[in-house]
Formats: C-alpha cells, structure tokens, sequence
C-alpha cells in the first residue's frame, strides 16, 4: 500500500474505500486523499457514501486502497464494477483481505458474532482473477497474509461479547502465548 502511496504525485487523487477511521495517514502521499465509507468520518476527507454506487465521476482516481474493506461490503460484484468505473485506465489499486480459511479469521468471526465480514475469500488466486476481471487492473504481485490475534486483544478498539473471555479475556500474555 505504502508503495503505491509514495509514487502518487501532487494533484493525483486516492481513493480510501471503506476506511472506517482511515487505512491509513494522509502524509504518507502526496494525493489528495478521499475516504469513502458508510458512516460519516472526522473529517473532511471523509464522504459518505455506498461503495455500490460511488458519487464519483468517471475515471477521477489515481489509485484505489482497499484495506481490510471488501469482505465486509455486501454486492461485491458491483463494487468491483464502481471501482473499474472510477479508476484511471492505469490506476493502481491495492486490495487486502483477511484468509478466511484460516484458523484465526474463523476465531474472530466467531468472537464478533460474524463481525461483518459477508464475503469470506479463501483462495486469493481466484479473487485475484476476479479482481482482473472485474475491475480491469493486472494483478504484479500476490501474497498470502496470515492474520494475528490482535484484534482479541481487549486494550483493541473492538467491543467483544463475553465469548472473548473463553479466550483468556484479551489479555496480552494468553494472546501471546
């Protein structure tokens, strides 16, 4: 991500969709940045707005972030298409989702009730294929990430139900260990 971040130039434009909070700071590129999400956020780089249907114009983006954000957006098939729509023809777009095949997504998902993640993708070849497809952009690289147990950690930013403490409570050490 941060790559893609570094190359944009003054006057590019980023997208940050589905960023909550923000997938990342707006001093890591030079672009201005436009964060898109269903909720409202701090500040004004933030637009509310549904990733099915962007309220964009046409190819207005240099690049698209997508960080630990479409597994959790329902009609992926048509966010894919808004962002083929709205990226440059050789726009970049960054995508990271977690490994639902593995045990620690399972375990969070169990720990949030769902936690929203409506698109479980445990095979990156063939979304990566999708993503060719779909959005229109020639996937250069490919890497499987496997993900920790930070987010049971209850100092996180997560509210969990009383399943986390089956867990050890969140504490760091059990987490851990």
């Amino acid at each position: 991500m941060h790559e893609i971040l570094g190359l944009l130039k003054p006057g590019d434009r980023v997208l940050d969709l589905g960023s909550r909070s923000g997938s990342f700071l707006s001093a890591a590129t030079q672009a201005r940045v436009v964060r898109l999400d269903l909720d409202l956020g701090p500040d004004r780089s933030f637009v509310q707005g549904d990733a099915r249907e962007m309220p964009f114009r046409d190819c207005c983006f240099d690049a698209i972030i997508a960080n630990h954000s479409l597994e959790h957006i329902e009609g992926l098939k048509q966010c894919l298409e808004e962002m083929r729509r709205v990226l440059k023809r050789d726009g970049k777009l960054y995508v990271a989702i977690p490994d639902s095949s593995t045990f620690s997504d399972r375990l969070y998902r169990w720990l949030a009730h769902g936690g929203g993640h409506v698109n479980p993708i445990a095979d990156s070849a063939p979304f990566a294929q999708l993503l060719e497809a779909e959005v229109g952009v020639k996937i250069s690289a490919l890497r499987l990430l496997h993900t920790s147990f930070a987010f049971a950690n209850v100092k996180g930013p997560v509210r969990w139900s009383r399943r986390v403490w089956l867990i050890g409570g969140g504490q760091e050490w059990v987490l851990r260990a």
